[in-house]
């Protein structure tokens, strides 16, 4: 499995993608940008793909390095935004629509952009793709037995307890972090992705056909556990802070994220990637593949049976006895790999991992060992919620089960729920959930379709066998993130990074920064206490 020594590893390759480079002058055009004052460009190829690439941000600081300060403006119709909206209130469809963007002075035309999001997107209402109302988990159609009377209630209800948990700039629980509010009427808070090839095929920004802006302003949790699984040598994905100003409108400040694209892929090695969906099952459906269209996506590669190791795995999971699957997980899966996978979430408090409601995670297949591991994804929720949780504990949404498994001896009382999000006992009168239609599943398996749970990683916990192994990893990526100091300096790196603008003032950032101090102090308190 590839490893990240740290974040600047993937910051500085971007800038060295070809050895050929043209300056042009002030005002030129090509490939509809507009380039101010210059741009270099290069041609490579992909392995995935025979399509000549222009880099259109090659002459620019790298959009990642967080000791420069970055902005961001985007041009977008109000019949486009209004398409944007409508589409995704009616089924739950994210549109691509045309813009112009200009990133550190360099402007590109005809981008493609669209909403992005699951659970984020709730606050802009609407249906999910098969007509049902979304649910917390931004898989609406999961309850089939719910009226859309009892549907919308469990929605308000919903919001209003985790409304009344966020603080400023849709901040949410101790250590500024949690669900960020997302405003139909306010399009500066919608998360979106930006697409640099969606309109123009094969354009570029340094390096990447994608790049994704978070919701909420100073969503420092998210950028900390980004930072962090990266600085303890782990697949992540860079961010930075930028100012971000849409039609001219007051400036606010926000987040940009390495979005996971064939680019991105192909630099993990020999290998192929695949992003699951929020609502993937991770269970075995059969040895047609075509059984798995639309529960795992595949950022890399040709497409052609490359997805059969995950089914291989799947099958074996379906049928494996306790003893099996201590035996010959090894066969399967980089053991080591995942024991760090699932000790970051915890040390991170992480209650939205691949066995959370929005399954959010990738898996890479390495051709070359012919093991699978797993990569995290979407960490907006990390770093925001209690600050006792142990290595033994499983961290859940609103304090019940189906967040990823317990380690042998544990029960649902020692479970850590995260700040901002309802105790689903404190929640009052809601919909009777117990009819609810569910599919039979094995023993030990995970519920999947955005209600929680991945019977891998409960297996894993709750294995004997592999006890040793992810405590070993758990203490050690302990002292590499609290106990060496580390999450102290980097918080300081970010803090410095973030903008102050129309909408977010130094207090404003420094309320957050002092909040995520202490976050961090505690939680290195109560872990050290447990060693």
């Amino acid at each position: 499995m590839p490893s990240f020594k740290s974040a600047r590893w993937r910051m500085n390759r971007r800038l060295f993608l070809g050895t050929s480079a043209a300056i042009i002058a002030v005002g030129g055009v090509l490939g509809g940008v507009q380039v101010v004052p210059y741009i270099s460009s290069q041609e490579v190829q992909t392995s995935a793909s025979s399509i000549a690439t222009i880099d259109v941000g090659s002459g620019n600081a790298d959009i990642f390095d967080t000791s420069v300060s970055h902005e961001v403006t985007l041009q977008v119709s109000q019949e486009n935004l209004d398409e944007m909206l409508a589409d995704y209130q009616e089924d739950g469809s994210k549109t691509w629509v045309k813009a112009n963007i200009t990133i550190d002075g360099v402007t590109i035309e005809n981008v493609g952009i669209r909403l992005k999001g699951n659970s984020t997107l709730s606050g802009l209402g609407g249906n999910s793709e098969n007509g049902m109302p979304q649910g917390p988990g931004g898989a609406g159609g999961d309850f089939p037995e719910l009226s859309e009377e009892e549907m919308a209630q469990f929605q308000e209800q919903f919001a209003e307890q985790t409304g009344e948990a966020r603080g400023p700039g849709g901040m949410g629980g101790m250590g500024g972090g949690g669900m960020t509010s997302v405003d139909a009427d306010d399009v500066s808070t919608w998360p979106l992705l930006i697409s640099f090839d969606k309109y123009e095929e094969g354009r570029v920004y340094q390096g990447m056909s994608q790049i994704a802006l978070r919701p909420g302003t100073t969503v420092i949790n998210e950028a900390m556990a980004l930072a962090l699984t990266a600085e303890t040598g782990q697949v992540s994905q860079q961010s930075s802070f930028t100012t971000f100003t849409l039609n001219d409108e007051p400036s606010t400040t926000r987040l940009l994220l390495e979005h996971p694209d064939e680019y991105y892929a192909n630099e993990l090695g020999n290998g192929v990637l695949f992003k699951a969906d929020s609502s993937s099952s991770f269970t075995y459906q059969g040895e047609d593949q075509t059984e798995y269209d639309g529960q795992f996506k595949q950022i890399n590669g040709d497409g052609n049976g490359d997805i059969q190791p995950i089914i291989n795995l799947l099958k074996w999971l379906d049928t494996a006895s306790d003893e099996e699957f201590a035996e010959h997980l090894s066969d399967y899966v980089d053991v080591e790999s995942f024991a760090r996978y699932v000790a970051t979430q915890n040390l991170l408090v992480n209650s939205d991992d691949m066995a959370g409601p929005g399954s959010n995670y990738y898996l890479w297949y390495d051709y070359d060992t012919g093991l699978i591991s797993v990569i995290s994804w979407d960490l907006n929720l990390a770093m925001s919620g209690s600050t006792d949780a142990g290595p033994d504990d499983e961290i859940s949404m609103g304090g019940g089960g189906g967040g990823g498994g317990m380690r042998p001896g544990e029960n649902a009382e020692t479970t850590e729920a995260v700040e901002g999000m309802p105790d689903m006992a404190e929640m009052g009168e809601r919909p009777d959930m117990g009819d609810m239609q569910q599919r039979e599943r094995p023993e030990g398996e995970g519920m999947g379709g955005g209600m929680g749970g991945n019977q891998l990683k409960e297996r894993f916990l709750a294995s004997d066998a592999f006890t040793e192994i992810y405590e070993q990893v758990y203490w050690e990526l302990y002292e590499e993130m609290y106990g060496s100091g580390k999450a102290l300096e980097v918080l300081d790196e970010i803090a410095a990074s973030i903008p102050e603008t129309d909408a977010v003032t130094a207090d404003e950032i420094n309320t957050e920064v002092i909040s995520m101090r202490e976050w961090i102090a505690a939680r290195t308190e109560a872990l050290a206490s447990q060693q």
